[in-house]
């Protein structure tokens, strides 16, 4: 449903230019292309950028697990070099974004000091530019979209980049979710068995093979066994994607009693 109040706070063409992303995001996007059109079409006129990324990855502890990514015009490089795990103290952007849950306007020069070094690298590599970023984080908190609108244009001034990111997200965030190759459903978490899932809680705690070894009363070397079946049948190969894989599809990692 539009918001007439919302929309009749922009002016003129802005309006206009809001309404009609409404408009299509309310239509299923039926892959990436099609999302790339409906940010191409509809965001630029509102947010002024070069190029943008969206992401849907969930939320574990102190990491982000990338389950899909959709860049539009960003260079292919930069895209190649995302990994599909991240720690957020190597993002600290998207760190302080999780945690205000506000709209951030990043100046590469006025805010260096927030940006690590790999950030500021990148930053300065591909000549980024001023980014403009929000999202979506569910009500589990395990998941979120998160989009960053790169080279976003100067006469754009930072609050009227923000109340444009708080109008357009929840919009964005449907059409992603809406493309089906999107789905956060992973069939291999229904098949685990109940030890597998005690398994991931622990892995959930920070506990090393020995000390599962210990609390589940089984030697290390049967542990290390198990853990390699689990990654098998979630398809990774660290213990932080396959907490994240789990936590996305609602297993509880909840510390069991020691």
């Amino acid at each position: 449903m539009i918001d007439l109040q919302t929309s009749a706070s922009l002016e003129g063409d802005s309006a206009m230019a809001f309404l009609d992303l409404v408009l299509a995001c309310a239509r299923p996007c039926c892959d990436a292309e099609a999302f790339r059109r409906l940010v191409r079409t509809h965001v630029a006129p509102l947010l002024p950028h070069r190029f943008s990324i969206a992401v849907l990855g969930s939320l574990t502890f102190d990491h982000l697990a990338i389950r899909h990514l959709v860049g539009v015009d960003y260079p292919p490089a930069f895209l190649a070099r995302i990994p599909r795990q991240t720690k957020l103290s190597d993002r600290p952007v998207i760190a302080k974004w999780l945690c205000e849950r506000e709209p951030l306007v990043i100046d590469p020069i006025r805010d260096r000091a927030l940006l690590s070094k790999l950030e500021a690298r990148e930053v300065d590599e591909f000549g980024l530019g001023r980014m403009a970023v929000h999202g979506r984080i569910d009500l589990s908190s395990n998941m979120a979209s998160y989009f960053s609108f790169a080279g976003t244009a100067e006469t754009v001034t930072d609050e009227r980049a923000k109340f444009i990111l708080r109008l357009i997200a929840p919009h964005l965030h449907s059409a992603l979710m809406s493309i089906p190759s999107m789905s956060m459903a992973n069939p291999a978490v229904d098949c685990l068995t109940r030890q597998e899932r005690e398994l991931i809680v622990w892995l959930a705690a920070g506990r090393s093979n020995a000390e599962i070894a210990k609390l589940r009363g089984r030697s290390a070397a049967t542990v290390r066994n198990q853990l390699s079946v689990l990654f098998r049948k979630l398809q990774v190969t660290t213990r932080a994607e396959a907490v994240a894989i789990a936590a996305t599809q609602g297993v509880a990692l909840h510390r069991p009693a020691e």
